[in-house]
């Protein structure tokens, strides 16, 4: 029986039967099957990092474990995950103990348990000091791979993950690949510190992309991602997975603050002083937007009492501290049905099946299609056409299916077979895998998409060619790759142009001058469009940023040493890189490209970005000992855009000396605050250079 058919049948039983109801010889059976069960979920979450079901329905299962032990506790088995997370440590990396235990936070889903947690802490606090009120501070709750950093007379020595708690997995090597963790804190002390490793939600999208067309299912969620991430056996590729960290703890030191050991913190807090203010903060729909259009993902809030003292005072059970408690936002799920089933292809040649669903309303989005993927995501989730599925929206951007519901069946769904043919061009398809290739150089299909691909936003933005004009162009042979899209300036074939439906005398202006202004872009979009696999925007970006003149993208990006000494590149995207460029057929699309005029100079166009490729967007407000207007200046040169006040796409907020309203709002808004020049430099290391140039002048005071 599958994990899934099992979990589903104790599920079943939990919802009919009460523990004090089951008879002891059932009781003991049943246990050890429930303890099974959940040290299997123990392992697909912790090692494999594909949950089979959501962190609520763990819960619940968890819940009437401890139910069982509390009511029988001569039945308690050591390998029960009550008596210690199971399942957490691999084989892969070697393992290592922990400086103190790390434990884990329980989770709440309801207004009414934390009335509850908020009444058990008065009970304790008020035994020793019955005038004691209790102050919360609320965060956003991380669900990423838990951490703890151990530097060593400033230096980062060892990082482990969290394991059982008190072992975990020695990461070190790949822990030093991620940007935003100092190697050297600003002191030359011991310290412990607990983290989150995370992937950025644009980071997210860009891989699973890429995943798509390589013919790999694609990660789920973040976490899922991130996990994977870290834990790979190659370091350089986990480098180019664009990986952060954020510090929220000090487990062995607290003589310094974490922002004054200049480590990554989330800088994202809102304050309450009782536990209504509390649940209206939990309960409101606003902060979960706002914490939606962040970058990174989060899954609930962390309640934190905010007074050291009664934080000591309340303690902790053996596996998690009362001091805080993760209320966890509710699942967005919806059940629809699978219509049919169209196969797409890839500008690979990758055929990927979709299913087309009786529409569903999800999160504020109208749903109709999803991807399924490849053909072992279809038999790992046993989905066939016809079936009703469980839908989710992973990050609230892609639509995901969770799991098919079996028990609507009705005989009449059928198996989803594997294409004999390419869709588009009607050649025979090769299978490797559970992967359908389309080989055809000149498929119709094939080439739309590498074409759709190229004028997109992240790559050339030639505004005016969508899906509709490109299959046109495509269709009637006048664009056969992308060096032919520069066929579409002349005049004559303009003429010709408009004798098709779409093209008016508007919509040609607008392809004209699209067209003409994607000469003058930056190197790093050219070679985003390119649609070289394993290149996208950030690793175009680090490729031209590292080459000196226009010659390199025509005769030295083929140089393996070159390619090896970029940062975050490894041996499989310059296998690619160098495949590409070593072909006859794109290098005498790259000739094309330049007798038309693109732009190959990495020097040229590349101060200043898009909105669609920044690295984010920041406010200042207040004083700093050097002019906000240079200040400014050095971070849009740097990739950041200036938003004059802080609204709700600001990511943060830079605050100097007698900050006012801006920084109310900021706070408002979840935005992270920066408030030290040193530790903006930290964060920023473009901005050293800075310091020298256009002072402000001191001003003295007449007292």
């Amino acid at each position: 029986m599958s994990l899934s058919q099992e979990t589903k049948n104790i599920q079943s039983y939990i919802r009919d039967h009460k523990v004090s109801d089951i008879s002891a010889k059932e009781l003991s059976d049943f246990y050890i099957q429930l303890v099974d069960c959940l040290v299997d979920h123990n392992h697909q979450y912790y090692i494999e990092a594909n949950p089979l079901i959501s962190d609520k329905e763990y819960d619940e299962l968890f819940d009437y474990l401890k139910k069982i032990e509390e009511i029988h506790p001569e039945i308690i088995t050591s390998n029960s995950p009550t008596q210690g997370l199971v399942w957490q440590i691999s084989t892969w990396f070697q393992q290592a103990k922990h400086s103190t235990k790390l434990m884990s936070l329980e989770n709440t889903y309801n207004a009414q348990d934390l009335e509850q947690r908020d009444e058990r802490a008065y009970k304790i606090l008020t035994k020793i000091n019955p005038e004691d009120k209790i102050h919360y501070s609320i965060e956003p709750k991380f669900d990423w791979l838990s951490v703890e950093l151990l530097y060593k007379e400033w230096t980062l020595k060892q990082a482990i993950t969290r394991g059982d708690g008190w072992v975990g997995e020695d990461i070190t090597i790949n822990m030093k690949t991620i940007k935003n963790i100092p190697q050297k804190l600003k002191y030359p002390i011991d310290v412990a510190v607990r983290g989150e490793i995370l992937m950025p939600k644009s980071v997210w999208k860009d891989l699973n992309k890429e995943r798509e067309e390589d013919g790999e299912t694609p990660f789920a969620n973040t976490r899922n991602a991130a996990a994977g991430s870290i834990k790979l056996l190659d370091s350089w590729e986990v480098a180019r997975r664009w990986l952060v960290c954020y510090i929220y703890d000090i487990l062995s030191w607290d003589k310094k603050t974490i922002e004054e050991l200049w480590l990554p913190v989330f800088k994202r807090k809102k304050e309450a002083d009782s536990i209504d203010a509390v649940i209206a903060i939990c309960l409101d729909e606003k902060v979960k937007k706002e914490l939606d259009a962040q970058d990174i993902e989060f899954d609930g809030l962390v309640i934190k009492i905010q007074n050291q003292q009664q934080r000591n005072d309340i303690g902790s059970t053996e596996h998690h501290p009362r001091r805080a408690v993760a209320y966890k936002f509710p699942a967005q799920l919806a059940a629809t049905q699978v219509l049919s089933v169209d196969f797409q292809v890839g500008r690979t040649g990758i055929i990927t099946p979709v299913a087309n669903l009786e529409p569903i309303q999800l999160s504020g989005a109208k749903l109709q299609r999803v991807s399924l993927h490849n053909f072992d995501f279809i038999k790992e989730k046993d989905i066939h056409l016809h079936d009703r599925i469980r839908l989710q929206r992973s990050g609230e951007v892609i639509p995901y299916i969770v799991s098919v519901i079996t028990n609507r069946r009705t005989g009449q769904e059928i198996q989803i077979d594997s294409p004999k043919h390419c869709p588009s061009c009607k050649e025979p398809v090769n299978n490797i895998d559970m992967h359908y290739y389309c080989t055809n150089a000149h498929c119709p299909e094939k080439t739309k998409q590498k074409i759709q691909h190229f004028v997109s936003k992240n790559c050339m933005d030639i505004q005016g060619i969508g899906e509709s004009i490109v299959d046109i162009l495509v269709d009637n042979n006048i664009v056969e790759n992308i060096a032919d899209i520069y066929k579409l300036n002349d005049n004559t074939l303009q003429m010709q142009l408009r004798r098709f439906p779409w093209f008016g005398d508007k919509k040609v202006s607008e392809i004209n001058k699209g067209v003409e202004e994607s000469k003058h872009k930056a190197l790093r979009r050219l070679l985003n469009g390119l649609g070289i696999p394993h290149v996208g925007k950030k690793i175009a970006q680090d490729i031209a940023s590292q080459m000196n003149d226009e010659w390199w993208i025509m005769k030295n990006v083929t140089n393996t040493e070159w390619l090896k000494s970029i940062y975050g590149i490894g041996e499989k995207t310059i296998e690619n890189v160098r495949t590409y460029f070593e072909d006859k057929d794109n290098m005498a699309i790259l000739e094309q490209l330049e007798a038309v005029g693109i732009n190959m100079d990495p020097q040229k166009y590349n101060n200043y970005v898009d909105s669609d490729e920044a690295k984010g967007n920041f406010s200042i407000t207040w004083t700093f000992d050097i002019p906000r207007e240079k200040i400014a200046e050095y971070f849009q040169k740097n990739g950041y855009i200036f938003h004059e006040s802080p609204i709700k796409t600001t990511d943060f907020i830079l605050i100097g000396e007698k900050a006012g309203s801006k920084k109310n709002k900021a706070q408002e808004l979840w935005i992270t605050i920066y408030e030290w020049w040193e530790s903006i430099i930290k964060e920023f290391p473009f901005l050293k250079t800075i310091t020298t140039i256009d002072p402000k002048p001191q001003v003295q005071s007449l007292f």
